[in-house]
């Protein structure tokens, strides 16, 4: 009888002890964390703004990364307005990122060239802190920080230089 309880707490105290190796062997392994990752060529994406804004996102090539959308080569449209980048970084939950390269917005009236721009494709909106330069009709501007928004259209340009053809 007494070999039976000795053999008995012999092997609670073994499976007690190989319970905490096991338990501390788990938390020292590297902790994996599956995203969803992907790229395409030749993509087009339609995206949806407030006030009926319907975009279309176009790109040579598309890497995907969990919410993140990188584009190269991108060219995004409404039926009104055009971007043009050499690559464009959109948030696919909120449609906020940025665009960056040779960037040109093309509206109806006007057309703007910068070095980087901040977008918000829900709200319309491109906004940017560098070098900007804007033509409209025959008046040409040139500054340093600016503000669009698309609709109705509203464009802001801080340290401007206008120059009237």
């Amino acid at each position: 009888m007494l070999k039976i309880i000795l053999f008995s707490i012999s092997l609670i105290t073994l499976f007690t002890l190989l319970k905490i190796y096991v338990e501390k062997t788990y938390q020292d392994l590297p902790k994996v964390s599956q995203e969803e990752k992907g790229v395409a060529q030749d993509i087009s994406i339609k995206a949806y703004g407030k006030s009926g804004i319907e975009w279309t996102l176009k790109g040579k090539s598309l890497y995907a990364e969990g919410r993140s959308v990188t584009l190269k080569d991108a060219f995004l449209h409404t039926d009104k307005e055009r971007i043009r980048a050499d690559r464009v970084f959109i948030d696919r939950d909120t449609l906020r990122g940025y665009a960056e390269g040779k960037v040109e917005i093309l509206g109806e009236d006007f057309y703007a060239q910068t070095d980087r721009a901040d977008l918000d494709l829900k709200d319309g909106k491109i906004w940017g802190e560098g070098r900007v330069f804007l033509k409209e009709d025959k008046k040409e501007t040139e500054g340093r920080g600016f503000q669009v928004q698309l609709r109705p259209l509203k464009i802001i340009i801080k340290n401007a230089k206008v120059k009237l053809e």
